[in-house]
C-alpha cells in the first residue's frame, strides 16, 4: 500500500494511469496497476474549490454556487453507480473535495471502515499514507493542512451572524465563532444572569482522556460586554483613530528592535556553546593521545569526541542561519504595507455602541480573532486588512457612522489611543505583512469580573 498505487475508481480530478505490475509472475497474467495524474479541467476545478476556501474564505455553499455559475467549465462530479447523480455542485460535494487528502499528491488508504462501521470514516490517525508523493497534487500539502485545522476549529459553528433559524432561539452573539480559548477550543455563547458570556467547558468532548485539557479550569467564562469594551478601544485607536499610522509605525520600530536584541543574544549564545565545544573536543584529544588505542577507555574517548563534532556542526549551522537571516533584515512590513491603513476613514465615535448588526459586519470583513489567555485576564486580538478588500471595510465603518449620526450622538467618550490609556490596551502590537494585505495583533488587558478557578480534576 505504502507504494503510492491506486486501489478503486479514481476520485475527481484524476484519472488513472496503468502499468505494467511489478510483480513478474502477476505481469505475466497480464495484470497491472494504476497510479493517479490530473484530469484536465476537473483537476483545475479541484485546485480553483481549494484557492477558494483557502485565499477567499468562502465556505462550500458560496463555492458551489460559483461552481454551478459554468458547469461546462466545472464539471460535477458523478458518484459511483450515477444512480445519486444530479447534474449540479452541491455543499457535500465540495467537502469531499477538500476532505480528501488524495489531492496533496500521497496516497491514502484505510480512510473509511470497509468491513465495519458501514463504512464510516476512521479517525486520521488510522489513516494509511504513502511513504512519499505517489501522484501530482492538485491541492498543497500545507494548504491541506490548514484548511483542515480551520475546518476542526470552526467545528459546530454556523457561518454568518443571522441568528439561528432554531424557533427556540432567543438572541445571538456578536463574536460568536470569534472568541477561543488558550487551549484552542473555540468558546461558545451562553446567557447568565441577563448578560451574554462565552463558555469553555472541555470536560464534555474531554470523556476518557483525562490528561488532554489538564489543568484547565472546570469552567472558564468571559463577559461579552468587557470584550466589546476591548475590541472597541482596539478598532478605534489602532484601525480608525487619528494617530494610527504614528502608533503603528512606532510599535513596528520596537518589535524590529526587541527582534534584532533576541537574535544578537542567540548569537552570543552559540558561539559561547561552540567555545565551550572546542574546549571539551581538545581535552579528549589530549587523553586519546596519552592512551592506548586499544584500550576500551581510549576507543569510548574516540566516540565521545565524534558525539561532540556532530554537536559542534549543528550548533555551527544554527549559528550561521541565525547571522544570515540578521543580515537580511527583519521580516516585517513595508512603508507601502504600513501604508495601507491610510485608506481607511477616520471616526471619533465609541463603537460600543453601534448597531450589533453593523458590527458583526465589521469584525467579518476584517477577520476579527479573539484568543483569551486562560491563566490571566488578557487576550490577543487579531485582524486582517486584505489589500482588495479595503473598500469594504471602509464601507462598514461608513455605515456604522451614518447610522449612529441619524439617532443622535452616542453617549459615552470616544476609544482613546492606547499609549495614554495605561492598564487597558499596553503598547504591544505585531504588524505581519501578508501577501496581499496587513495583519494586526495586539495584546490587551481585559477589565472584568471572572468566576472563581477550579481546575478539572
Amino acid at each position: 500500500m505504502r507504494e503510492g498505487w491506486n486501489i478503486g475508481k479514481p476520485c475527481y480530478g484524476y484519472k488513472a494511469k496503468t502499468f505494467r505490475h511489478p510483480n513478474p509472475a502477476k505481469a505475466a497474467k497480464g495484470l497491472t496497476k494504476t497510479r493517479l495524474e490530473p484530469d484536465g479541467p476537473c483537476g483545475q476545478t479541484v485546485t480553483q474549490i481549494a484557492s477558494w476556501a483557502y485565499y477567499d474564505h468562502l465556505g462550500r455553499d458560496a463555492i458551489a454556487n460559483l461552481l454551478n455559475l459554468d458547469l461546462e467549465k466545472h464539471r460535477p462530479p458523478v458518484p459511483p453507480g450515477a444512480v445519486r447523480a444530479r447534474g449540479v455542485w452541491s455543499r457535500s460535494s465540495v467537502y469531499d473535495i477538500l476532505r480528501n487528502p488524495k489531492y496533496t499528491g500521497y496516497q491514502v488508504y484505510n480512510r473509511r471502515a470497509t468491513r465495519s462501521r458501514r463504512g464510516k470514516v476512521n479517525d486520521p490517525v488510522k489513516w494509511v499514507w504513502s511513504l512519499e508523493p505517489a501522484h501530482e497534487p492538485l491541492i498543497p500539502k500545507w494548504m491541506y493542512d490548514e484548511l483542515a485545522a480551520r475546518r476542526q476549529a470552526k467545528k459546530g459553528s454556523r457561518t454568518g451572524g443571522e441568528r439561528n433559524v432554531h424557533p427556540q432561539t432567543k438572541r445571538t452573539y456578536l463574536f460568536r465563532g470569534m472568541v477561543f480559548c488558550s487551549c484552542g477550543r473555540r468558546m461558545i455563547g451562553v446567557p447568565r444572569h441577563g448578560r451574554s458570556y462565552y463558555l469553555c467547558r472541555p470536560s464534555n468532548t474531554n470523556r476518557g482522556r483525562p490528561d488532554k485539557y489538564l489543568g484547565h479550569e472546570k469552567a472558564l467564562y468571559f463577559r461579552e460586554d468587557a470584550l466589546l469594551d476591548a475590541v472597541s478601544r482596539f478598532f478605534a485607536d489602532r484601525v480608525f483613530g487619528s494617530d494610527r499610522r504614528t502608533i503603528l509605525e512606532s510599535e513596528l520600530a520596537g518589535v524590529d528592535d526587541q527582534a534584532a536584541r533576541d537574535r544578537e543574544a542567540e548569537v552570543q549564545r552559540l558561539g559561547k556553546a561552540l567555545g565551550d565545544l572546542a574546549k571539551r573536543q581538545d581535552s579528549i584529544l589530549q587523553q586519546a593521545a596519552d592512551g592506548d588505542p586499544d584500550d576500551p577507555f581510549t576507543k569510548a574517548l574516540r566516540g565521545r569526541y565524534n558525539d561532540l563534532e556532530k554537536q559542534r556542526t549543528e550548533l555551527a549551522s544554527a549559528l550561521a542561519e541565525l547571522r544570515q537571516s540578521g543580515a537580511a533584515g527583519p521580516d516585517g512590513p513595508t512603508a507601502a504595507d504600513v501604508g495601507l491603513i491610510d485608506a481607511l476613514p477616520y471616526l471619533a465615535l465609541n463603537l460600543a455602541t453601534a448597531p450589533e448588526d453593523l458590527l458583526r459586519t465589521l469584525f467579518e470583513v476584517t477577520q476579527l480573532t479573539i484568543r483569551i489567555d486562560a491563566h490571566g485576564d488578557r487576550a490577543t486580538l487579531e485582524i486582517t486588512l486584505p489589500e482588495d478588500q479595503l473598500p469594504e471595510v471602509s464601507g462598514a465603518a461608513e455605515r456604522i457612522t451614518e447610522e449612529m449620526l441619524s439617532q443622535g450622538t452616542p453617549s459615552g467618550r470616544p476609544c482613546e489611543v492606547a499609549v495614554r490609556a495605561p492598564g487597558e490596551i499596553p503598547a504591544a502590537i505585531t504588524p505581519i505583512a501578508l501577501s496581499d494585505g496587513l495583519l494586526i495583533q495586539v495584546d490587551v488587558r481585559l477589565v472584568m469580573e471572572r468566576r472563581p478557578r477550579r481546575s478539572a480534576r
